[in-house]
């Protein structure tokens, strides 16, 4: 049965690749270790994106990853390659670069085997699915209920919700205000500095009781998507309102 909180909070780091920045991410991993604290690690099968390239490769990744899932540490797919091919107006991330929305069945199919099938050969099968950007569509969701990915960390209803077949755990761009509702809290540690890092543990600590791991929020019981659509809607649109923000910051 799922922990009972007031406010479930479940803990995702993003970009979990063997180029990735190992110094910061062993910071936040000594603190989730430290406060009994099991993330879903949103790890990349075979990263080709260079935005992810901050250190030299790490020959023992792969094998930190196997034993971080032994500890309890949740592992989700997050895309094939993490390289963005184009823009579509996804379900939730809007006109944004995507590695899957707006392709065929067929060509998703393909690609997401792909990729489940390179974790699976590294030890670190999965039925959790993260698309990166948010982006996605309906035959996003149907080709990963064909391949076993049961569950997409995404979504942004205050409940879980199924949809093609899969269960969609919601997530919050805003979960410095979260009040209601189950919550997974987007963490970029490569990304982060020494205040944002602070922040992150500041809020954690602070919410400690209501810390779920993914494996708990599945089990959750899922609302139909028609009844979810309300506050999706909403949050999607303030979701978009923060992503052209983030966008023009960096422009500038």
């Amino acid at each position: 049965m799922a922990k009972k909180v007031n406010y479930p909070i479940v803990v995702r780091l993003e970009d979990i690749c063997p180029t990735m920045d190992m110094e910061k991410f062993n910071l936040f991993r000594n603190f989730f270790d430290e406060n009994g604290i099991k993330p879903l690690l949103c790890v990349v099968p075979d990263n080709k994106d260079p935005k992810l390239v901050k250190s030299t490769f790490n020959q023992d990744f792969w094998k930190l990853i196997r034993e971080l899932k032994e500890d309890g540490y949740g592992i989700a797919m997050h895309g094939t390659h993490h390289l963005a091919t184009g823009k579509s107006l996804g379900m939730i991330s809007g006109d944004v670069p995507t590695e899957y929305a707006g392709m065929s069945y067929e060509s998703q199919l393909k690609k997401l085997r792909e990729g489940k099938h390179a974790l699976a050969q590294l030890g670190l099968d999965t039925e959790v699915f993260a698309a990166p950007n948010h982006s996605y569509d309906r035959n996003t969701l149907k080709a990963c209920k064909k391949l076993g990915l049961k569950y997409i960390s995404d979504g942004m209803s205050k409940k879980p919700y199924m949809l093609e077949g899969v269960k969609c755990i919601p997530l919050s761009p805003s979960w410095k205000h979260h009040k209601s509702g189950l919550l997974t809290m987007c963490i970029y540690p490569g990304n982060e500095n020494l205040d944002g890092r602070e922040t992150i543990f500041e809020f954690l600590r602070e919410n400690l009781v209501n810390v779920i791991t993914f494996e708990e929020a599945c089990r959750f019981k899922a609302t139909g998507y028609r009844l979810a659509q309300f506050s999706e809607r909403r949050n999607i649109r303030r979701y978009n309102r923060i992503r052209a923000k983030e966008r023009r910051s960096e422009e500038d």
